[in-house]
């Protein structure tokens, strides 16, 4: 009886080789597919950064778009271009003369 069971649970050597490469086999997979689920998890950090990074851009060229969208109504009122070349480019009209007043300290 003790026999019997030596054999029973002593297994041929095929099988164990067999059991050997087959754990391998599915560790090498796990390895395998766990390194790419890693990867691809970093790359999804990655793009989700780029997005927000890109979205804060986006919200900054928007605003100036509306800025710029403001300055070019601005612009067609003679009146503001009249008003901006005298104050910026210090133009006057032909009958005037243009005086800078040193600003005060306060």
């Amino acid at each position: 009886m003790a026999n019997a069971k030596n054999n029973k649970s002593s297994k041929p050597l095929s099988k164990k080789i067999l059991s050997f490469v087959s754990v391998s086999l599915m560790l090498a997979v796990i390895g395998f597919f766990g390194t790419k689920s890693v990867k691809e998890i970093v790359a999804t950090y990655q793009l989700k950064q780029e997005l927000k990074s890109v979205q804060s851009e986006l919200e900054t060229l928007n605003a100036e778009k509306a800025s710029l969208t403001l300055e070019k109504e601005r612009l067609n009122d003679p009146t503001y271009v009249e008003n901006y070349a005298r104050g910026t480019h210090l133009l006057s009209k032909d009958d005037e003369q243009v005086f800078i007043l040193p600003k005060t300290k306060p």
